[in-house]
């Protein structure tokens, strides 16, 4: 995001335009006010200030052109003084002009009429001022339509929601109606309140990063060095009429999540690098096995169907953590279906019981729609790490209509889904309550497909370049890169050597800086890699980098 600055030097931005006007954060007008400690934080941190007598005068209103300039420090922009004023009512004189051209600059208010500088700011206003000051403004036209908290918000319905999703605003309980009184002006209190929620998240540093070491990962082994945890993926569970659950480790039964032939040489690294290292189990709810009685099932579901199953999975797994700092359970394709739902949640739940006290327990889960077979709420409870896949949203091939020109549903993770997906997890009532737990992650993937001159598709089939045949694409001097603002992911237009045009959707630096920043208005700070081995280090093409930036 073109908007964020490294923590030291928006903190420097901001002790620099706003002095502090006390040595210790307190004021003589707000001991015993109900935001007494915010409004200390709020001059800790720079963004507001008392007057020269050490009142802060906290219930009083703030009018728009205080507001903006706030904006403009929090943010960090330069202050900018166009010849030709954009408002009617501040002209160059106003002592806010460059604060009001700053702001429109960067898109918190539209560009022309008039501004009203010394109008008190309602509390709808300064929620979408802040909802655009963070670009988000794609995100709240996105979800316009959809269920608002507030019986009273009629207008600007996705800036309130989505202020009220990242915890910006809460609401005002009367009865039992959630009201947001929009219309209301805010106090310096108010103001106080909403700038400290938004600076403490805005500003923070991912606190935990974690990635998967499965296939082809060694060659990047040496970035682990710099992650608090990785999870081997060398185990997948298995289903068998006569057997029971197993826990497979070899490579038979053409299993891909098995140990390498020299294991050790990854474990010793880990071990000297003291990076704690789970056993990740691979589990599938997609597939088909046959039971005892002749019918089908999952394997998730014919081993988290009984009590028995449950005990004889858990007892394989916990002979096997012996040898790990733990175990990452990755059970895919779960739908709430046939109780599905609630044995995944008794298998986990057992499962945390059966493990001795020292070893951690994360759990891999899939937003919905369609993927509802995850008790967020539950497995938060239970779990040491609760790691969303938010990604894989390409859509079925079927979709891709020859000679159709495809939308941005095609991009490999559209900026809509992920914040739906971050909404789902933090949800107040059926999300992971401790937020600390999450992490979202991110998979290094692409989704392209051939395309003529005129863009449209010319085969009904998709191409998933390797990323290093991708880097030499985005090398090449007639590739085209585009980024979408919406979808926030880009996508490349290039040629190959027989002459044919592909169209490629890929992640980039921006787009998980992008999903990073997103992550963390929700509070959460955690981040996941899949996979080791093809996370791109390349000199035109770094997204590594741009990690190790947000630590």
């Amino acid at each position: 995001m073109k908007r964020r600055l490294a923590a030291a030097a928006l903190a420097a931005a901001l002790c620099a335009a706003f002095p502090l006007s006390l040595s210790a954060a307190t004021f003589r007008d707000t001991k015993g006010h109900w935001a007494e400690a915010i409004i200390d934080k709020a001059e800790g941190y720079g963004l507001m200030v008392g007057d020269e007598t050490g009142a802060f005068h906290p219930d009083e209103y703030l009018n728009r052109a205080s507001f903006v300039t706030v904006l403009c420090q929090m943010f960090g922009w330069t202050v900018e003084k166009p010849q030709t004023p954009s408002y009617i009512d501040c002209p160059a004189t106003h002592w806010a002009y460059g604060y009001a051209e700053t702001a429109r600059a960067h898109g918190v208010m539209d560009g022309s009429g008039a501004f009203r500088p010394d109008d008190q700011i309602s509390r709808e206003e300064m929620a979408v001022m802040l909802v655009r000051a963070l670009g988000y403004q794609d995100l709240a036209e996105h979800y316009a339509g959809d269920e608002n908290p507030f019986s009273d918000v009629t207008e600007n319905r996705g800036y309130i929601t989505l202020a009220w999703q990242i915890g910006m605003v809460s609401g005002i309980q009367e009865g039992n109606t959630l009201l947001f009184k929009p219309n209301l002006s805010a106090t310096r209190a108010e103001a106080a309140t909403m700038l400290v929620q938004v600076y403490e998240r805005y500003s923070s540093k991912l606190d935990w990063l974690h990635g998967f070491y499965a296939v082809s990962s060694y060659s990047q082994i040496s970035l682990t060095s710099d992650m608090d945890a990785v999870s081997l993926g060398w185990a997948r569970m298995e289903y068998t009429a006569d057997g029971g659950p197993t826990v497979n480790t070899t490579s038979a039964n053409g299993n891909g999540w098995n140990i390498p032939q020299q294991p050790e040489a990854a474990a010793n690294y880990f071990q000297q690098e003291h990076v704690p290292y789970n056993l990740c189990v691979f589990g599938s709810a997609s597939d088909a096995v046959t039971l005892a009685d002749g019918t089908t099932t999952s394997t998730v579901a014919a081993v988290t169907s009984s009590a028995a199953s449950r005990a004889q999975a858990i007892s394989a797994l916990v002979g096997l953590s012996q040898s790990y700092a733990g175990l990452t359970i990755d059970f895919e394709g779960l739908k709430d279906q046939n109780g599905l739902k609630d044995n995944f949640t008794a298998f986990m739940t057992e499962l945390r019981a059966a493990l001795p006290a020292g070893k951690s327990l994360y759990v891999c889960v899939q937003p919905g729609p369609y993927m509802d077979g995850f008790d967020f709420r539950a497995l938060g409870q239970v779990c040491d790490k609760v790691i969303l896949m938010a990604h894989d949203y390409r859509p079925p091939v079927s979709d891709l209509k020859v000679g159709s020109v495809p939308s941005e549903s095609f991009a490999v993770t559209p900026f809509h889904k992920i914040y739906a997906a971050l909404t789902e997890i933090t949800d107040p009532d059926t999300g992971v309550q401790d937020k600390s737990k999450i992490a979202l992650a991110v998979s290094m993937d692409t989704t392209g497909f051939q395309i003529d001159d005129a863009g449209k598709v010319v085969e009904s089939k998709y191409v998933r370049p390797a990323l290093s045949t991708l880097a030499q694409r985005l090398a090449q001097s007639d590739t085209v890169i585009t980024y979408s603002a919406t979808a926030r992911n880009p996508y490349a237009i290039y040629t190959d050597e027989a002459g044919l045009r592909y169209k490629v959707w890929y992640e980039d630096a921006r787009s998980i800086t992008d999903k990073i920043e997103l992550a963390r208005m929700f509070g959460i700070n955690g981040l996941s890699i899949w996979r080791l081995g093809n996370i791109p280090t390349y000199d035109n093409y770094d997204i590594w980098s741009a990690v190790l930036e947000q630590r």
